[in-house]
């Protein structure tokens, strides 16, 4: 009877040790914002370009994020709703995410969009949101909280 509880558990407990290596994984990942740069423009609205750098320090395993959900603040005034799905960072490397944002114009004040809109070395730019990745136990949320002060080059 032990064995066959033994072998009915044996699954259960290779899946948390399998979960636990991709959390451990996922832990040694840390997060920059790159830049962020203006694409286009027009009467109704603003629209970026933003690079969100993700270093996995793992030398042996990759990190797979399937999906980022979070928002982009400038100025700590709120832009827009960032988001971006399945991304794999591969042992030791970066990969620098980007993501486009359409902003209207009537989200900016004239002092945030006039600094914007010269690439002034005053605007603080800042995202923080949820990283999540699926385990065999489920969706796992890690939280990411990253600024960029200064120039938008």
């Amino acid at each position: 009877m032990k064995k066959f509880l033994l072998f009915a558990f044996a699954p259960l407990l290779l899946a948390a040790c399998a979960s636990v290596q991709e959390a451990q994984n996922f832990a040694n990942c840390t997060y920059a914002l790159r830049g962020v740069e203006i694409s286009d423009y027009n009467v109704n609205s603003l629209s970026f370009n933003v690079y969100v750098g993700i270093t996995n320090l793992n030398r042996k395993e990759a990190a797979a994020i399937k999906k980022f959900e979070g928002e982009m603040f400038m100025n700590d005034v709120k832009v827009a709703d960032v988001s971006f799905d399945n991304v794999r960072i591969e042992p030791g490397s970066v990969k620098n995410q980007k993501v486009y944002l359409n902003v209207p114009m009537e989200t900016f004040s004239s002092k945030l969009l006039g600094l914007v809109s010269m690439g002034s070395a005053t605007v603080d730019y800042h995202l923080t949101g949820t990283a999540y990745f699926d385990t065999p136990l489920g969706e796992v949320p890690v939280p990411v909280d990253i600024g960029r002060y200064g120039s938008s080059n």
